[in-house]
């Protein structure tokens, strides 16, 4: 209920489309009681109508049988007829009423899906990087897409049903206590059994209903992986491998759908019976009551039968609609376990904006952990000046890419400090600080755009002089205007795939060359590269850390010559520095 109430505070910018919405869903819930009336009087009024209120003597005769029998059919004819135009016309008004109230509440329910999805994901976006290091791409991906939109039905087909089925009840049930209680309240003695059925059956298929939503979320980050591996998967002739690992997970899924059905099959057999013995007690009470009770007519015998059957309606249709809402429940429950996430990384309430940098660095008694009985850096203390290039060597694993990651602030000390020109990096907001800071990557992740935009990714309001600039710096228009069909506006595919690694790195490098950052961070910039565009990168990184403060973390030899620092890391600890 909690999670569904705070679903429902998504609708509060758009109440009066809302309002207006449920009018309508009480207009034509209520429509559904005039059928039962009208055929009420069809019976009672039309086909069993007393024929005349002459005299016994009068309709004796044969001439007034014949004459009174031909006015009683025309006039039964022409009342079956204005019943025939009555019920048209009311079901047409009814059809355009119910027509604008299913686009105003689909307008309205994708206007909060909207809404909830955009939250979501600018959510993602201030959470720091601990959060995507423990949950799988394919689990955050279920949580933006599948399980927002679960929550579409919940807004609108399953809302609408709820209320319409309620508001139908209880109406329903007043007309009945009014024409006799003693029969509504025989019709009513299931009621508490179809309760009963529902909350025993609804407790364990709850549990069914969670794990297969997190099944699927594991499924999809296994197709993710397969796919965008799928080079890796080919090389190594794992495509069976990948194949098995999807079936035993569809198969996992399956076997819950299995149990699932085998369970709503039951609850809804069970329901089944108890509104046929239901409806057969209230044929039994009623049939005595039309033969023996006054004023119990046939008319309003079938009437309260029709309305039984739709009271008895709502009940079977919370089973139906039963699979959706614990579905759309637990989408919920995940979407807004995502929500509720806190980012570990925040700006301090005081924080100040980080001024134009000379670049001096400094860690001070530094230690941390991702895992608090896993210490990856224990008291790393060191100081870099304005414009030194300082190169941080050593086995994998030391926790070298763990200083880049903890300068750039994507994680903060357990114990210690970062400065950079005795600023307290924790005192800083991050914005001003990543402004300053450049990031040149092993593996750099190109969008799915044109070379052009992929370069002023790193400065948004540069200009089209700005952007070639920055290629010619990174070695990288040369190629751009030769080799790619479209020059700057070749689209580069997802993840940059139409582009060898040596291309990708130098529009990485233009990129950052486009922001001009004051510190620098490269990580095995050129480490998988073959010579030649090694080459071609060194020259393009050598131009780039030109004035600049530069971290460089390498295995190379010769990425590391021209270093001004050279510090050498082992578990965590500085072992040498010079």
């Amino acid at each position: 209920m909690s999670s569904f109430l705070r679903v429902l505070k998504y609708g509060k910018p758009y109440a009066w489309r809302l309002v207006f919405g449920f009018l309508l869903i009480i207009i034509i819930a209520q429509s559904g009681l005039v059928m039962p009336l009208v055929q009420k009087f069809v019976i009672d009024e039309i086909l069993f109508e007393p024929k005349d209120n002459t005299s016994e003597v009068w309709q004796d005769t044969p001439i007034t049988k014949k004459i009174l029998g031909r006015e009683l059919e025309e006039s039964r004819f022409w009342w079956l007829t204005a019943v025939l135009i009555f019920i048209t016309a009311f079901y047409v008004i009814i059809g355009v009423l119910s027509f604008f109230r299913t686009y105003i509440m689909t307008w309205t329910s994708q206007r909060v899906l909207f809404d909830m999805r955009n939250q979501v994901f600018s959510h993602l976006q201030t959470l720091s990087m601990r959060f995507y290091d423990t949950q799988g791409v394919g689990q955050i991906m279920s949580r933006v897409t599948s399980d927002v939109s679960s929550l579409n039905n919940l807004i609108t087909d399953t809302t609408i049903s709820i209320i319409t089925d309620a508001i139908m009840f209880v109406t329903m049930l007043v007309i009945l206590l009014r024409w006799n209680w003693q029969l509504t309240l025989i019709s009513l003695i299931t009621l508490p059994l179809f309760a009963v059925n529902y909350f025993f059956f609804i407790r364990r298929m709850r549990v069914l209903w969670r794990a297969l939503r997190h099944k699927w979320a594991d499924i999809s980050g296994g197709l993710y992986e397969a796919v965008a591996g799928a080079k890796v998967v080919k090389a190594f002739h794992r495509e069976k491998y990948e194949t098995r690992k999807v079936f035993h997970r569809m198969r996992e899924t399956y076997q819950y759908q299995i149990q699932l059905a085998k369970l709503n099959t039951l609850m809804g057999n069970i329901a089944g019976l108890l509104r046929s013995v239901g409806t057969g007690l209230v044929l039994w009470y009623g049939g005595y009551l039309v033969l023996y009770e006054p004023g119990f007519t046939l008319g309003m015998m079938v009437a309260f039968t029709s309305y039984l059957q739709r009271m008895s309606g709502p009940m079977m249709n919370l089973l139906r609609v039963n699979t959706t809402i614990q579905q759309s429940m637990i989408a919920a429950e995940r979407v807004f376990g995502l929500l509720d996430s806190e980012p570990t990384v925040e700006d301090a309430p005081d924080a100040v904006d980080l001024p134009t940098v000379e670049g001096t660095v400094c860690f001070e008694n530094v230690s941390f952990s991702y895992d608090p009985e896993k210490p990856v850096l224990r008291n790393v203390s060191f100081e870099a000046k304005p414009g030194m290039m300082v190169a941080l060597v050593g086995p994998s694993g030391c926790g070298k890419t763990t200083v880049a990651n903890l300068l750039a602030r994507f994680y903060d000390p357990t114990e210690g400090r970062v400065t950079i020109d005795g600023y307290d990096l924790r005192k800083v907001t991050q914005k001003s600080l990543r402004r300053q800071i450049g990031v040149v990557l092993q593996d750099n992740f190109l969008f799915n755009g044109s070379v052009a935009d992929n370069i002023r990714y790193g400065r948004s309001d540069s200009t089209d002089q700005d952007v070639v600039r920055a290629a010619i710096a990174a070695n990288a228009h040369k190629f751009i205007v030769e080799e790619l069909s479209e020059g700057y506006e070749t689209e580069v595919g997802e993840r940059g795939g139409r582009l060898s690694g040596g291309q990708k790195q130098r529009i990485s490098i233009a990129r950052t060359i486009l922001r001009d950052p004051r510190i620098l961070i490269l990580d095995e910039a050129t480490s998988a590269l073959d010579s030649e565009s090694e080459s071609q990168i060194q020259e393009a990184l050598e131009r780039l850390m030109q004035g600049r403060t530069s971290f460089v973390i390498a295995h190379r030899l010769s990425t590391v010559m021209k270093a001004n620092m050279i510090i050498v890391m082992k578990e965590g600890e500085i072992v040498e520095t010079g």
